[in-house]
């Protein structure tokens, strides 16, 4: 059986947590920044060329940012597999990442939560 400290598997716990909120509060900026880049763009004269590769270069960042997150979630699995045949199995750290209700308002006439990053 694997042995961790409680203390030290706790941290990775939250550390884990933490990472999770960090890529959406990033994901969530770069989705505002492609909406503000579009509401810019409308009447600037900006040519379409330039304009088209703006929107994919801000589409592509957010799209690294996507598979970054998807990585996380593979390690999460990793680290739960670990948990689950260590000292710890039973312990519970809580769940990894933010869920969708703190990302948007609870109804159409709320704008989306803003991400606190936790220190």
């Amino acid at each position: 059986m694997l042995q961790f400290d409680r203390n030290k598997a706790a941290a990775v716990a939250r550390e884990t947590q933490n990472a999770f909120i960090s890529f959406d509060a990033a994901y969530l900026s770069a989705l505002q920044l492609a909406t503000s880049v579009l509401e810019a763009k409308h009447g600037s004269n900006l040519p379409e060329r330039d304009g088209q590769r703006l929107m994919q270069t801000v589409h592509d960042s957010a799209g690294n940012l996507l598979a970054g997150r998807a990585g996380m979630v593979a390690a999460t699995a990793i680290l739960q597999r670990v948990q689950s045949r260590s000292n710890q199995a039973e312990t519970d750290f809580g769940c990894p990442g933010v869920g969708p209700w703190q990302l948007m308002g609870q109804g159409r006439d709320h704008e989306p939560t803003k991400l606190s990053i936790a220190s």
